[in-house]
């Protein structure tokens, strides 16, 4: 709930009170100031709230030069009006940071612009005496380019919150352009700072391996300072791993490996600490041994003597250096605690609004228990709902013990929630599904799972990404057929819910999933298939060749009789039009799910039956894999729960004209939907 107090002002009331001391710029707000004709303009925008926003000067000392505050209407405006203060001012007569401004409820200027729009929405440009002019005019064509246009308010804003849950399990559940979406609605919806958003780009950098373009974000020489979440600085870390420092290590040994750290720029070894030594990621581990040799730090060497990860060649000089006389392994870090948005902050009482009568004193922050460290899923899950919740951060759930070793007590601690905490426990499933062990699933809680999905009625694009990814996890515990048939009969329940032609992708891949799984109750299977089928079987015209011709086939599996062809497009499904089945690109799959690869390459060679199509499912990069690489036109990566060594190796050893692309889901019908694009695009 948003809870900023914004004093409905009038315009007048907010000019009296802007250009009140000690703001002398305009004294008295006298009309017959010759001052009016140069900001009027400016002032038109707070009498017709549009998409201009209203851009007022403000002089305490005459001898200073003017402070200009951008005033917008709501943090989504801020967002839009961010990009245009960049391309006006930016880089050329002021300073600017892109950060809204953090005004004091103290001063009494800054509080009229709270009292008018709240927290978390205004900028402030502090031109120079020089730069002053040239900045004032600036502001003046982009406030005459923007004119009278209207205030854009096309749908309800969402919580900041809200979008940021989903993105986290877009990002687990493999949905690459689900995730792409959910990073541009954040950015332009605005309310959290430039930092944040860095760190979900580069989040995302590191899911789809790219490496490159990671280790060359504009934001990362400042944020190495700004102490970012476990996540991020394990993804700079290990991209920083695979793409220069165990390369050196390999091909030149220790010594070099040591002075490329000490000579790096921008110091990414300032992102080590202790909190990292039981990080999963080799390379990780073997950038830390090499920072404490090169620190002789004896206790993050302590830390890792227990990380197998760590390189061979550089285990025995941590453990020298670990063994030393005096030296303790330190306690585990606490979490890092995520950082507040402006928004967040204001909440948080940083603001408060002015109270005509006295109101009864809140709680004081001592009485409300601090949070207390998760130390496994069954503490993550008892403190939900409570004062006591944890505030992840994400790469935590990596130290604790695997939720398939407490399957059945995770799962009933699950089960028992109550209404009011499930929406703090889908928010963890990205926790869940990066943690899975694709031969140890937790099968009982991704039931679980499923359940208060479909309770909860979750069926966003995200939503049954992740619910996919369950059905997955679900499927390959080998479960009882009580359980498999309440996961049939619920899903059918629920089916007319989510089913649409909008959603045939996500359809098909839930369909193919369960059709890949075991055969517990043939006939309950191919009861929920027919229901997931029959209604884009009857508007197969809006379907892709592709998608029909995978529907054919994930149906002939359970024994139906669909019609997948269409009449005015025959031609077409006979192969023949505009010579695409002639087409003969060579195309690399990967996935960990080797299910979903037999399947698309089966509709791939359908299709396209000249395509040379090869498939790999290995967790890391070997030569098998490189020359796989190396001879695809096209190469399809699917990022649900794929070992981030190997898709990184896949991007560094691709050649430069090959295409790689990325499904928008974990499933065959995502993939495949995504192998058919690339493939028109090659063509042409």
């Amino acid at each position: 709930m948003d809870r900023r107090v914004v004093v409905n002002l009038t315009p007048d009331e907010f000019v009296s009170r802007f250009f009140g001391p000690p703001n002398g710029i305009w004294p008295n707000a006298d009309p017959n100031n010759q001052i009016v004709s140069t900001i009027g303009p400016f002032l038109t925008a707070l009498i017709k709230r549009g998409e201009c926003p209203v851009i007022l000067p403000r002089r305490d000392l005459i001898a200073l030069p003017s402070t200009l505050y951008v005033i917008c209407w709501d943090t989504a405006h801020a967002g839009r009006v961010r990009s245009l203060l960049e391309a006006s001012v930016a880089h050329h007569w002021c300073p600017f940071d892109g950060r809204v401004a953090r005004l004091d409820p103290a001063d009494r200027i800054e509080r009229a612009i709270l009292d008018l729009v709240g927290p978390g929405t205004t900028f402030v440009l502090r031109p120079t005496q020089q730069t002053a002019g040239p900045t004032f005019k600036a502001l003046q064509r982009l406030v005459s380019t923007l004119g009278a246009a209207s205030l854009r308010t096309p749908t309800a804003a969402r919580p900041v919150g809200r979008m940021l849950r989903e993105f986290d399990v877009a990002l687990a559940s493999g949905a690459a352009q689900t995730s792409l979406t959910l990073l541009k609605e954040i950015e332009g919806f605005g309310g959290i700072s430039h930092e944040n958003v860095a760190f979900l780009q580069i989040r995302r950098l590191a899911h789809l391996g790219h490496d490159h373009e990671l280790l060359t974000h504009g934001s990362l020489p400042t944020l190495i300072y700004t102490e970012p979440p476990r996540l991020v600085r394990e993804a700079v870390l290990a991209a920083w791993a695979r793409a220069r420092v165990v390369p050196v290590l390999e091909s030149e040994g220790v010594d070099e490996a040591i002075t490329l750290i000490r000579d790096s720029d921008p110091d990414i070894a300032m992102l080590v600490d202790a909190s990292l030594h039981a990080t999963q990621d080799g390379g990780v581990a073997t950038v830390c041994a090499l920072v404490a040799l090169l620190r002789q730090d004896r206790f993050l060497a302590a830390a890792l003597q227990e990380n197998s990860g760590v390189a061979a060649s550089v285990r025995a000089l941590i453990s020298a250096l670990g063994a030393a006389p005096g030296t303790a392994v330190p306690p585990p870090a606490p979490a890092l605690t995520p950082v507040l948005t402006e928004v967040e902050e204001a909440d948080a009482g940083q603001y408060e609004s002015p109270a005509e009568e006295p109101v009864e004193p809140h709680p004081s922050e001592d009485d409300v228990p601090p949070p207390s460290a998760a130390g496994s899923w069954l503490d993550w899950v008892a403190q939900l709902g409570t004062p006591q919740q944890v505030s992840l951060d994400a790469g935590a759930a990596d130290e604790w013990a695997p939720a398939c070793s407490i399957d059945e007590q995770l799962a009933a601690v699950v089960d028992g929630l109550p209404e009011l905490a499930v929406d703090d426990l889908l928010a963890g499933v990205s926790w869940f599904l990066d943690t899975d062990d694709p031969d140890n699933p937790a099968s009982a809680t991704a039931m679980a799972l499923i359940r208060h999905y479909l309770l909860a009625e979750r069926f966003a694009p995200s939503d049954l990404g992740a619910l996919c990814s369950l059905i997955q996890i679900f499927l390959r515990g080998a479960p009882g057929s009580a359980a498999y048939r309440e996961l049939l009969d619920d899903l059918r329940s629920y089916a007319p819910q989510w089913v649409a032609v909008t959603n045939a992708t996500r359809v098909l891949d839930i369909a193919d999933a369960v059709v890949c799984g075991p055969t517990v109750d043939g006939t309950g299977r191919s009861d929920l298939v027919t229901t997931l089928l029959a209604p884009l079987n009857e508007q197969k015209r809006r379907l892709s060749i592709s998608l029909r011709r995978l529907a054919s086939l994930v149906g002939g599996d359970v024994g139906l009789d669909f019609d997948w062809t269409v009449q005015v497009a025959e031609a077409e499904d006979d192969g023949a039009t505009d010579g695409n089945s002639e087409l003969d690109p060579q195309i690399l799959l990967y996935s960990l799910d080797t299910g979903t690869l037999a399947r698309v390459q089966a509709a791939i060679h359908e299709q396209w039956p000249r395509a040379r199509v090869s498939a790999s499912a290995v967790k890391v990069g070997n030569q098998s894999l490189k020359g796989q690489t190396r001879g695809a036109d096209i190469i399809v990566i699917a990022t649900r729960r794929a070992a981030h060594a190997a898709t990184g190796f896949i991007s560094d050893n691709a050649r430069p004209d090959a295409k790689i692309v990325f499904p928008d889901g974990s499933g065959s019908g995502s993939m495949l939907r995504v192998v058919e694009s690339a493939i028109l695009d090659w063509s042409i």
